[in-house]
């Protein structure tokens, strides 16, 4: 029985592959020279001391090998502790119709945070302007199964820029193209505090009082001296100190509550 790849790839007498400008290789049918090509096979390796872990798909029609390589890919990844998103890989995958699915291999590497893509379809002879909105050359018939529109590669490198990831794209060896997504090792940093939070220092009665704000909501002078045990005078200094220094906010008639600044300090002492 014909596989789907066997169709993928049949021959329609179009001669030679010629290179893609863009996403896609030129003309409604696939070129006589994509023939025999395996079921796209998933890489995962562990060490790089040791073989990989491979993992064949395959699928009867286009949208099903897409979403089963898309899917087995993300699953392997995570196993790995990768966290490169669902939709960069799926973007990636579905690229692959331009290549017509030939000896299409994913390989997983450094924890999952390392993705490559490989085929040795027609390959991409203008890579930067594969990578911008609108340039693409989808045939009609792929057009059935994708979007279609040039926008799968910039969608994955603008959604890896938010972690601090990357995706390039190089010739393959003899024929096609090797994507690679990439992530940092390490997480990205915290976001660190401002500088004038790291330089708060506040007495023991300051701090009190922000502990007091933060049970009682809103408080005045009057009702802040009586719980310190101190006159409403010495109360109503430290709460402009208070406020001076951005942690609390006046609410009117002489009452004051906590800043979003003062309830992340408040987290921080305590």
């Amino acid at each position: 029985m014909e596989s789907f790849l066997d169709k993928l790839l049949a021959d329609k007498e179009t001669g030679a592959p010629q290179r893609a400008g863009s996403t896609a290789v030129a003309g409604d049918d696939p070129p006589a020279a994509l023939h025999g090509s395996a079921a796209p096979r998933i890489a995962v390796y562990d060490t790089l001391t040791s073989p990989p872990r491979v993992l064949t798909v395959e699928a009867e029609d286009a949208p099903a090998l897409i979403a089963s390589l898309a899917e087995k890919t993300y699953h392997a990844c995570r196993e790995q502790g990768g966290q490169v998103p669902y939709t960069v890989i799926n973007e990636l995958i579905e690229n692959l119709i331009h290549a017509y699915f030939r000896d299409v291999v994913v390989t997983i590497l450094d924890g999952g945070q390392v993705i490559r893509i490989a085929d040795h379809g027609p390959g991409l002879e203008d890579k930067a302007r594969a990578f911008l909105p609108g340039f693409t050359t989808a045939t009609a018939e792929q057009r059935r199964v994708i979007r279609g529109v040039g926008s799968g590669l910039p969608i994955a490198r603008e959604s890896l820029t938010f972690l601090r990831g990357v995706l390039t794209v190089e010739d393959n060896l003899g024929s096609g193209a090797v994507f690679t997504i990439s992530l940092p090792k390490e997480p990205a940093p915290e976001t660190q505090p401002p500088a004038r939070r790291a330089e708060v220092k506040l007495t023991t009665r300051q701090k009190r009082v922000l502990v007091l704000l933060m049970e009682l909501g809103v408080a005045g002078p009057t009702a802040i001296g009586k719980e310190l045990g101190v006159a409403p005078a010495t109360a109503f200094r430290e709460l402009g100190l208070l406020q001076k220094m951005g942690l609390i906010d006046s609410r009117g008639d002489g009452k004051r509550a906590l800043s979003e600044d003062g309830a992340n300090l408040l987290d921080t002492l305590f």
